[in-house]
């Protein structure tokens, strides 16, 4: 019985693709993001250091506003990612106002407490954004221009980010308001990174 055309076409590719086999192609250099959610509360605006509860307060008023320090431990999934080699960042900025303000604050990350409020300290993530009485809502992709490899760093050690808002705001209202325990500005916050994911 002759073999069919068919078989006989089968056996040469299978001949030809066995040397191929021994010489697998290096895999190219290629990038991935990733997003990683940073720890974040609401800024309340009334209490201490801050607008008077239950006061109005005339437009103009300014008061320094901040949410207390929030850490987010890197020890498990996303410190692995971040021990990746990082060649840029973004953070991304919801910002939710319960009446007209104007102001300027910034975000900082850190590897330690102490560098969120040391002005000297390059080792750590400064964003300044700016909030518009005009809107209610701003939601913002700012690039991170200091400080990346603070999260390579502090993965590397399995240690903590720790994360703070602060600045000054101020109502931009027509007439008085009286501020209330509730009032608060809702802050949500995130990274993108870019990741070396395979290199020649």
């Amino acid at each position: 019985m002759r073999p069919s055309r068919l078989t006989l076409a089968a056996g040469a590719l299978a001949l030809l693709a066995a040397p191929a086999c021994n010489d697998v192609p290096v895999l190219p250099k290629w990038d991935a993001e990733w997003y990683v959610p940073l720890p974040s509360q609401s800024i309340a605006l009334g209490g201490a250091g801050q607008f008077p509860i239950g006061v109005p307060i005339p437009p103009g008023s300014s008061a320094s506003v901040s949410f207390p320090v929030q850490s987010l431990a890197l020890d498990q999934a996303i410190g692995r990612i971040l021990r990746q080699q990082l060649s840029n960042g973004r953070v991304i900025l919801n910002v939710v106002t319960p009446f007209a303000l104007d102001g300027a604050d910034t975000l900082f990350v850190a590897a330690d407490p102490a560098s969120l409020t040391n002005p000297a300290d390059t080792a750590r993530i400064v964003v300044p954004f700016t909030l518009v009485a005009s809107q209610s809502s701003i939601t913002d992709t700012v690039g991170i221009t200091q400080g990346l490899s603070v999260l390579s760093t502090a993965a590397q050690n399995d240690a903590s980010l720790y994360v703070q808002v602060r600045g000054r705001v101020t109502y931009s209202g027509t007439t008085s308001r009286t501020v209330t325990a509730a009032d608060s500005i809702g802050v949500k916050l995130a990274l993108l990174t870019r990741i070396g994911v395979s290199t020649r």
